[in-house]
């Protein structure tokens, strides 16, 4: 359960700092981010799974690449839900999913969490 909180707080704030990086991207508090984080994950695990085996075909044709759309995608849906963050585009989720799995990553390998 522990492993859970942190890896949400962990992703809240990979979300602000995606915020702050990525042009297109509004996080008005880190209440937002933790909801937006929480819908995320929610999201991978209920649609995730699913979009990534109907995509299969694509996913294997482009060696994986495709893996980044759907990401972008429960990226942006997830902004659909959540009031206090906003996406410009579907670009600028991509690119907000990208910054947030880089940044994510590289806090829970300092960590030691991985």
């Amino acid at each position: 359960m522990v492993h859970i909180l942190i890896h949400l707080l962990v992703t809240a704030i990979a979300v602000l700092a995606a915020a702050r990086i990525v042009p297109g991207i509004r996080v008005r508090s880190f209440g937002s981010a933790v909801v937006f984080a929480f819908v995320l994950a929610v999201l991978n695990v209920l649609l995730g799974k699913l979009l990534i085996i109907l995509a299969l075909p694509f996913v294997l044709l482009t060696l994986g690449l495709f893996l980044i759309v759907i990401n972008g995608f429960l990226f942006w849906l997830a902004d659909k839900v959540v009031k206090g963050v906003e996406v410009d585009g579907f670009g600028s989720a991509i690119l907000g999913s990208l910054m947030t799995s880089l940044v994510s990553w590289t806090i829970m390998f300092v960590l030691g969490h991985l």
